[in-house]
């Protein structure tokens, strides 16, 4: 629960400054700046957190490429589109997975409208922006190992993740 208080707090206070303009453009292609950019400023503050952390936890290792590894990080929620919800109903929806997951993944409909609408559609949106994301990068040619990984950063973890996933999990794990 201190883990979801503190990013409820990270979100009311997100801001995106120049030198992290900089730093996506270093990394994103301009198709995929475009789609980051749809993002609202909470999301795009979280993915440059996970961005941080990744770099971080695959200091020193040969085994990884930083530049894919960050490209998966800025990208991962990319399925969160910015105006689509409220970062009130987020946070309902996020504290409703806590402490009733089978029930909220029930609820989830896609669809706005009204207040009850808006938040079971929050709820989906939790469930289902990794592949809404992977439906936003295939339409602009994103490779099929970054999908894979966007895709699957919410699932059960197996033994046979590659690296790039495991990592990415981590880092969005610690954000």
């Amino acid at each position: 629960m201190r883990k979801r208080i503190k990013q409820f707090v990270q979100a009311w206070r997100a801001c995106i400054t120049p030198t992290d303009r900089t730093f996506f453009g270093e990394y994103l292609t301009g198709h995929e700046q475009n789609l980051f950019d749809g993002m609202s400023v909470q999301d795009q503050f979280h993915c440059r957190r996970v961005a941080n952390d990744i770099l971080r936890l695959a200091e020193g290792r040969a085994d990884v490429d930083c530049r894919f590894l960050v490209r998966c990080a800025l990208l991962h929620d990319v399925g969160r589109r910015w105006g689509d919800v409220s970062t009130w109903d987020k946070t309902i929806a996020v504290l409703l997975n806590y402490f009733m997951p089978g029930q909220s993944r029930a609820w989830a409909r896609e669809g706005q409208g009204s207040r009850l609408d808006n938040l079971r559609h929050a709820l989906h949106v939790c469930f289902y922006h990794p592949q809404r994301g992977v439906a936003l990068l295939r339409e602009i040619g994103t490779e099929d190992e970054l999908l894979r990984i966007v895709g699957s950063h919410h699932q059960e973890a197996e033994q046979e993740d590659p690296v790039a996933l495991q990592l990415l999990r981590q880092a969005d794990d610690l954000n």
